[in-house]
């Protein structure tokens, strides 16, 4: 029996709803990760470069778990990656626990890889749905903070019940709960896709672009260009500082939080992080994401922002002020991220929308990639407040391609779409 376009209308907003509700579950898992991450960086006095690191084996699984999601996308569809994806992950968690091989560090790269396929899986087709359900403008704005309400809130929890289970449970009793947040993640999306009017037949993009010729299209469109750049851009800035300071703060041993028991310092900056992240999602009104997007210079003010309070954050003592510091920064750079979101929803037609998502991603997180290493060398041989010079050199790189964009005024035709580009998404 077919369904009228209200009633799937309706199907998809429940799905939209209960796929947040299960992003919750998965940024709650991925808080706790973090926190049991750091605080055993900082309890085994590991070098300051492991922080770097940490970064590195998140991000590197990621780039290559989204090539390979994107091929399997192609061959299987989305449903099967994704469940498929979640079981397959589940099990890992399982095994590694039963096993104790958590308790090794490069085990952390398995989970990386397990999630990033799944995250690579799902994103690209969740943001062409959002276009469905939302459309354009103020929906995709309303999308962004709904957004941010269910993903942030599940990394703030995750975050929090960690602070104050680590140092009362150390590092055993993380895993099983995070495992346990993961697979109801899983059970939530899985159900959510077989809902009427969702991920219809979505496969990814039908042809995936090659960078150089979907950059090369983008650059004669000012405001694509800058949605799929303003990311890549950012990190450049950001990344350095968010290896560094946890790695200066735990070797500074900046004191605990006598309140919910011992907390490291560097958990501390990863709350701020959270926390900033919410708030810079749910604060941003659509004429500063617009302003991100439609202006050239406008980005580069939060990302100096950003840099100015993490360089106070350094020179901190009290928790607290380092707590608030890096909040106001995260909220900063939140803003920009918002603005990616909202450029990538209103600047691309509805067909695109799921391939620029892909190729944004894939940018982003490759830069991600390279930044960490970049930080991670350093801070094997020179103190972590280097990673500030790494940073000022990322905001320079910054400016100057967000400045790039726009090279000709007047496009002789209007750039093809982004999936009908020829050539692997990988190269």
């Amino acid at each position: 029996m077919s369904r009228s376009p209200a009633a799937i209308r309706r199907w998809q907003l429940a799905a939209y709803l209960l796929l947040n509700g299960g992003f919750f579950f998965f940024d709650t898992a991925m808080g706790l990760f973090d926190v049991a991450t750091y605080g055993y960086f900082t309890r085994q006095h590991v070098p300051g470069y492991y922080f770097a690191l940490d970064f590195v084996m998140v991000s590197v699984p990621m780039l290559l778990g989204g090539w390979l999601a994107h091929q399997l996308n192609r061959r299987f569809g989305v449903r099967t990656v994704i469940g498929l994806g979640y079981a397959i992950a589940t099990i890992g968690f399982v095994i590694l626990f039963a096993t104790g091989l958590y308790r090794i560090p490069l085990c952390l790269l398995i989970v990386s890889l397990l999630l990033g396929i799944v995250f690579s899986a799902i994103l690209p087709a969740l943001s062409r749905f959002i276009r469905d359900v939302f459309g354009a403008g103020k929906g995709a704005v309303l999308a962004l903070k709904l957004d941010a309400v269910f993903m942030a809130v599940g990394m703030v929890a995750g975050v929090g019940f960690g602070t104050v289970w680590f140092g009362r449970e150390g590092l055993a009793v993380f895993f099983p709960l995070a495992s346990a947040c993961f697979a109801l993640a899983g059970a939530v999306h899985v159900i959510t896709l077989f809902f009427p009017g969702v991920l219809r037949d979505y496969a990814g993009p039908a042809t995936p672009a090659r960078w150089s010729a979907a950059l090369a299209a983008m650059r004669r469109a000012e405001t694509k260009w800058r949605s799929l750049m303003l990311q890549p851009s950012l990190n450049m800035v950001i990344v350095p500082l968010m290896v560094g300071l946890p790695a200066y703060e735990a070797r500074r041993g900046a004191g605990v939080v006598p309140v919910i028991g011992v907390v490291a310092a560097p958990i501390i900056v990863l709350a701020g992080r959270r926390c900033g992240m919410l708030a810079g999602r749910l604060a941003a009104p659509e004429i500063l994401l617009r302003a991100m997007v439609a202006r050239r210079g406008a980005a580069l003010w939060p990302m100096g922002g950003f840099f100015i309070l993490y360089g106070l954050a350094f020179l901190a003592r009290p928790l607290p002020m380092i707590f608030l510091l890096v909040f106001a920064a995260h909220v900063m750079s939140n803003v920009v991220a918002g603005a990616v979101f909202y450029g990538v929803q209103t600047e691309f037609a509805e067909g695109e929308t799921a391939a620029a998502s892909a190729l944004q991603s894939q940018l982003s997180t490759f830069v991600w990639v390279i930044v960490a290493l970049l930080a991670t060398g350093a801070m094997a041989f020179l103190p972590p407040a280097a990673t500030i010079g790494i940073a000022a050199l990322g905001l320079i790189a910054a400016a100057l391609v967000l400045r790039g964009s726009g090279m000709t005024r007047v496009q002789s035709a209007p750039p093809p779409p982004i999936s009908k580009q020829s050539g692997p998404l990988s190269k």
